[in-house]
């Protein structure tokens, strides 16, 4: 949707109409009465794609304009590659085209970001947030709500590679953990996700959609935020383009970023706050001095071993033909089948490394062979994955110009720090010993990446720096951190320092990675945020 008439005086900016975008208008609309304009990038979310559990992997795959694939540097940790991060670009954002994993990391997670932010972050702060916008379908305690809008169920459709790998797993001694969103993750067990029924539940879905009749809401799609306005160390408004149209509009209380981990430090940047040095290599005058802007970039590194299997156990060929045309009839008619899934019905956590049993890998079966150079031609196959809960190494986020529709320089620096790459490597170890352990070793008929000859420690890790890639989580760029940390961009409320009437609200505020999928988190965290702002924090 794009309302026009955008230009003009609100009482909010949201800037980024993605997940934490939605949660923040959404809130400031419906219990605040407050007029807010809303700024997203992308276009609307009205794609029946999106709609589509299965429609992740043909947007992801196949391209869609509703993904930006960022372009990071020349990463000379990463045989010298250039790494695609795929961002959402529409409105909804990441949970617009995500595969829906509603996670939310652990406990220790949570004390990290206390422990820096100074207090208020902490697992039994953040819990009354994943309660009031939790509408789970199967569980209903201390840890879980059933009533809010945000839909939470169990996968709607298993292929069978699922059962093998759960059931390996086990007999591998990794237990069934029916909820890994109670504050431990260890075990292995089913993935939660955003979906109502047969259909995915968006940030938009969820928050947004209820107030989107309201004429307090104005929704500006194919809107580039430029600049944020500054005037007596005040934020007054942004600066965007829309339709080939500079535009300015007027914020009476708060302008609020919630653009991502990429976007929101280069628009700050832009605006003359961050590093005062690079600024002025840019030409901008700095408006404050903030050297933490763009630092501090984490992100989940996953690796993959490809396997080809005897048979159909995934979901290879149900896209096509016939096929194709029975599995979109029962998801039509019956609202399951093939279409109703994400394609990632399972998910373990492994303590490979940590001296104190904590989850330090992030395990997945994809019930696909994963296409790549390496795996050959894509047959019947299962692709295992193994991520970094907690990566060390650390990135940046920096202009390229001043010239804000250049996207920005993003430095991953992934394995920079060589404890990094060895835990993938033992990730990959561990992924082989699944592989080849009953009852999953039945249906799998060869390895085709890293491949058979691959089996060293040093070969094993050219691999991993070779074919490392995000699990499109990027966060931290804008960190919270207590008063005198020279390096925290906002305060423990998610003021940036500095100016009044500017906050942040999206993963760039974390000053850690949590150890899962970030979705759920940014949008608590943005509930949390919005409650901090109008004081009704506890």
């Amino acid at each position: 949707m794009d309302k026009g008439g955008s230009e003009g005086s609100y009482d909010y900016i949201v800037v980024g109409g993605g997940s934490s975008g939605c949660v923040t208008a959404g809130r400031l609309v419906r219990e605040q009465g407050a007029r807010v304009l809303l700024l997203e990038a992308g276009g609307d979310d009205d794609d029946p794609l999106i709609r589509m559990p299965a429609g992740t992997f043909k947007m992801m795959l196949g391209g869609s304009p509703h993904i930006k694939s960022y372009q990071s540097s020349p990463q000379p940790h990463l045989a010298g590659r250039i790494v695609p991060i795929p961002q959402g670009n529409v409105i909804g954002g990441g949970s617009s085209v995500n595969v829906m994993a509603y996670m939310r990391g652990c406990e220790e997670d949570y004390a990290r970001w206390d422990q820096a932010i100074g207090g208020g972050w902490s697992w039994a702060d953040m819990l009354p947030h994943f309660r009031r916008q939790e509408g789970n379908v199967r569980l209903d305690d201390e840890s879980h709500g059933s009533d809010g809008p945000l839909k939470v169920s169990d996968p709607h459709y298993k292929v069978s590679a699922t059962s093998y790998f759960l059931r390996t797993m086990q007999k591998r001694g990794l237990s069934f953990r029916h909820d890994f969103n109670a504050g431990k993750l260890v075990g292995v067990g089913y993935l939660q996700t955003t979906m109502d029924g047969p259909r995915r539940c968006s940030a938009a879905d969820a928050f947004l959609a209820p107030c989107r009749g309201d004429p307090r809401l104005t929704i500006a799609t194919h809107a580039v935020a430029t600049c944020v306005r500054v005037e007596d160390g005040r934020a007054v408004g942004v600066e965007y383009r829309h339709k080939g149209r500079s535009c300015f509009a007027a914020a009476s209380r708060q302008v609020i970023l919630t653009a991502g981990a990429l976007a929101t430090p280069k628009l700050l940047m832009l605006s003359g706050i961050g590093d005062a040095e690079h600024l002025r290599s840019h030409g901008i005058d700095p408006i404050v001095d903030l050297p933490g802007v763009g630092q501090n970039l984490q992100d989940h590194v996953v690796v993959r071993l490809t396997t080809a299997t005897d048979g159909a156990f995934g979901y290879f060929g149900q896209d096509r033909g016939f096929r194709m045309i029975v599995n979109g009839l029962r998801y039509l008619l019956f609202k399951d089948g093939p279409v109703s899934s994400n394609g990632a019905e399972c998910i373990g956590f492994a303590s490979l490394d940590a001296p104190d049993g904590a989850a330090d890998t992030q395990l997945y079966c994809l019930g696909i062979m994963w296409p790549s150079a390496r795996s050959g031609p894509v047959t019947h196959g299962v692709t295992l994955m193994a991520s970094l809960t907690q990566p060390r190494s650390r990135g940046s986020v920096r202009l390229r110009s001043s010239d804000p529709f250049d996207d920005p320089i993003v430095d991953l620096n992934w394995l920079s720090e060589q404890a990094d790459a060895d835990l993938l490597v033992k990730g990959l170890r561990y992924l082989r010993q699944i592989a080849d352990s009953e009852p999953l070793a039945s249906i799998i008929a060869e390895e085709r990446a890293p491949g058979p000859l691959v089996q060293s420690d040093e070969a094993l890790e050219r691999y991993v720096r070779e074919t490392a890639e995000s699990a499109y989580h990027p966060v931290g760029t804008c960190r919270a951190g207590k008063d005198g940390d020279p390096m925290a961009v906002l305060t423990p409320d998610l003021r940036v320092r500095g100016i009044d009437g500017l906050r942040v609200f999206d993963a760039s505020m974390m000053p850690n990675i949590v150890s899962a999928n970030t979705n759920a988190v940014v949008m608590a965290a943005a509930d949390r945020g919005v409650d901090l702002m109008v004081g009704r924090a506890g």
